[in-house]
């Protein structure tokens, strides 16, 4: 009866041994998983990012050559507005001039 009892308790000590040892294994692999998993999620956020940060730059640019664009109009107005004024200026400059020049 001592042997049996003695049998039965190596018996569960070695089931236990082994029942951590497959425990451990299932923790690793679980470990293993959850990084290989995380790293999936970070180079996905990380891509996401970028692209977000793509297109948020293409629409700067966008937004930067359209208010180009209208800076440059309205400047192009303004010249010839000014070349408008100082046209018609011009016949009362020429007079000033003459008669400036005959009262001499």
């Amino acid at each position: 009866m001592y042997l049996e009892t003695v049998k039965q308790i190596t018996d569960v000590e070695t089931e236990m041994e082994q029942a951590k040892t497959a425990a451990r294994t299932q923790v690793q692999q679980q470990l293993t998983e959850a990084e290989k998993t995380g790293r999936e999620l970070l180079q996905s956020a990380r891509d996401q990012a970028r692209q977000q940060r793509e297109q948020r730059l293409a629409e700067a640019r966008r937004k930067a050559d359209e208010a180009h664009t209208a800076a440059m109009e309205t400047a192009e107005e303004a010249c010839r507005s000014l070349r408008q004024t100082a046209a018609g200026r011009m016949d009362q400059a020429a007079q000033e001039i003459v008669r400036r020049v005959v009262e001499g």
